[in-house]
Order: structure tokens, then C-alpha cells, then sequence
């Protein structure tokens, strides 16, 4: 009688497909990205961003269902963003908290470049209930570290408020610097440190 015999490869064939699938995905993920940076959800095409990910149309379709799916997967990615920053000590003087944390943030959309494009196409062109919450999804967890870095309350909404307005020139001096050429990297840093340290000795003054 021949003895059975099992094939013990076949949980790693099984996890190697898996991978090699999630890195295709990833693969258009960051293609699409690249693309999105560069103009406007609705300037873009099906074909375009197929190219830029070196696959057909009908693969990118099997992996997202269609180019919208794969837009809110490339802007899900900026929402994470936030959460990747390191923790600021909150111990040590607010000065030097705040100028880290921009330090760090500055480093990370550096980085990333393309995320940030996208969020940025994202927020200037007509959004849905899916895209709005994604992105305000980001924002509020912005607005969480900055109230945190400042030693403000997160139930104060008259300071979450101004995080939201402050977010708007986060934004558009980060842009400023990425997109333009007209700020450096560090002037965009001492721009953010000293505007939020002001919103924060306001706010003080005010309690």
C-alpha cells in the first residue's frame, strides 16, 4: 500500500499568491496616486491610470471594481497620515513641541508626497458623503494633535475651531512649498510653529 502523503507546500503557495496579490494592489495604489497628484479625479482616466500601474484596464477593474474604488483607496491613505506621526513629549516647553511636531510632519508628507497631492485635488473639487468623510476623518485627527501639543482641551470647541481654520493654512503653505517652489521647507516650518504658538497664547488669554 503506498502511504498518503500531504503537500506541506500548499499553505505557502496559498500565502505567496496572497502576497504577490497585495502587492499588485499596492502596486496601482501608489501608480494611482502618482497620477491623482498631478490633476483632478475627473480628468483622469481608467486607461491612464492602467498605464501608470503597467497593467490593463480589466486587471485594475478585477482588483478595484472601477477608478472611483481605487480613488478612495489612494485618499484613505492620506488619512492615515496623521496617525504615523511620532508623539510629541508633552513635558518639555510648547515651543519646542510645536516646532517638532511640524519638524515631523513636514519629514512625512515629504515622504509622501503624492498622498498629499491627492487630499489636496480632493478637497478643491466637488466631494461626496465618502470622500468628505474621509477627509474630514484626517482633518479631525489633526486637530486632535495640535489642541494636544498646545495643552488645550479637546472639548473646547472655540479652540477646535481655530485648529480647523489653522488646518487651511497648513494646507496651503505645505502646497506652497511641495506643488510651487515658493516657500522652502523651513519656512514653511517657522510659518506653522509661530502661527499655531499664537493661536495658542490666545487661546490662553481668552480662558
Amino acid at each position: 500500500m503506498v502511504p498518503m502523503t500531504t503537500d506541506s507546500s500548499a499553505p505557502d503557495t496559498t500565502r505567496r499568491v496572497r502576497l504577490e496579490a497585495d502587492d499588485r494592489r499596492a502596486q496601482m495604489i501608489n501608480a494611482a496616486m502618482t497620477v491623482f497628484a498631478g490633476k483632478p479625479y475627473e480628468s483622469v482616466s481608467t486607461e491612464e491610470l492602467a498605464r501608470a500601474a503597467g497593467t490593463t484596464r480589466t486587471n485594475l477593474n478585477y482588483h478595484f471594481g472601477n477608478k472611483r474604488n481605487l480613488y478612495l483607496e489612494a485618499l484613505t491613505q492620506f488619512a492615515t497620515l496623521p496617525s504615523k506621526l511620532p508623539r510629541v513629549a508633552l513635558d518639555g516647553p510648547v515651543e519646542a513641541g510645536v516646532d517638532r511636531l511640524f519638524e515631523r510632519w513636514l519629514d512625512l508628507v515629504e515622504r509622501n508626497r503624492e498622498t498629499f497631492m491627492v487630499l489636496m485635488h480632493a478637497q478643491r473639487a466637488p466631494a461626496d458623503d465618502v470622500v468628505s468623510g474621509i477627509i474630514q476623518g484626517s482633518l479631525a485627527a489633526w486637530e486632535d494633535r495640535l489642541l494636544a501639543v498646545l495643552g488645550l482641551p479637546e472639548d473646547d470647541s472655540s479652540a477646535r475651531a481655530r485648529m480647523r481654520a489653522f488646518q487651511a493654512m497648513v494646507g496651503a503653505a505645505t502646497e506652497e512649498w511641495l506643488a510651487t517652489g515658493n516657500l522652502s521647507k523651513q519656512q514653511v516650518q517657522e510659518m506653522l510653529t509661530g502661527a499655531l504658538l499664537a493661536l495658542g497664547r490666545a487661546d490662553r488669554a481668552a480662558s
